[in-house]
């Protein structure tokens, strides 16, 4: 991962305090950022005032709150955070109602390092790919709304498209066709419509495999709606 792409959170709640050192320090690499805690109190008054975790590590059994409690109120505060539950007295009741309650994995202690290191790389791959998923949905909407301002010949794009419902008899390109294409144009002919259809299929695999820069991309676009009106 570059610097750019920033760290991940991890939070860990652990009454033991030999065996939260260890752990901490067990887990710690480039690209996290480790914060310990000594019981589930501590971690949830400053869960309270920024739920800026990635993932929570804390022990089923601890004084005042114990790890279901704090499963249940980061749930609330940041749905999206990953918890991992650890405990020494298991059982079949306890991992259900922790499983059930959204945590991502229970571990048994004791437990080899190694272990809950490949739980928390796993976990990461996880938030990894639910941050760029959300980094293009972001793209996306910002590109669409430019498509949007893009000048046509003697007069503007409709300011605001109207939304396209799509089901089960929508395509892909029929969606990116609709979005691209002035609301108001009529297609000549099928054959007109089918050359507007590659043509834009075209671009947009372009952009994919990264043949075009976000401007160039957004200049052909223009040019490819120019062309259409003629």
């Amino acid at each position: 991962m570059t610097s750019s792409i920033p760290p991940f959170r991890i939070w860990i709640a652990e009454d033991d305090d030999e065996f939260r050192e260890t752990l901490g320090k067990s887990l710690v690499q480039e690209n996290r950022e480790i914060r310990l805690f000594p019981n589930g109190e501590e971690l949830i008054e400053v869960l309270r005032k920024a739920p800026s975790f990635d993932i929570i590590i804390a022990d089923l059994l601890m004084p005042g709150v114990d790890g279901l409690q704090v499963l249940e109120k980061s749930k609330k505060c940041n749905p999206d955070g990953v918890v991992i539950i650890m405990t020494g007295y298991a059982s079949l009741d306890t991992a259900i109602q922790a499983i059930r309650g959204g945590a991502y994995d229970y571990i048994r202690k004791p437990f080899k390092l190694d272990e809950i290191e490949i739980i928390v790389k796993n976990a990461c791959e996880k938030i990894a790919l639910v941050r760029e998923n959300r980094r293009l949905l972001q793209r996306l909407k910002e590109t669409l709304e430019k498509v949007k301002e893009i000048d046509n010949p003697g007069a503007k794009l409709r300011e605001s498209l109207s939304p396209v419902e799509l089901d089960h008899r929508t395509s892909e390109m029929d969606l990116l066709l609709k979005q691209m294409v002035p609301s108001d144009y009529d297609f000549k002919d099928r054959e007109h419509r089918e050359k507007a259809y590659q043509e834009v299929k075209k671009l947009i695999e372009y952009r994919r495999e990264g043949f075009l820069n976000e401007a160039e991309f957004l200049s052909m676009k223009y040019m490819l709606l120019q062309s259409l009106r003629k």
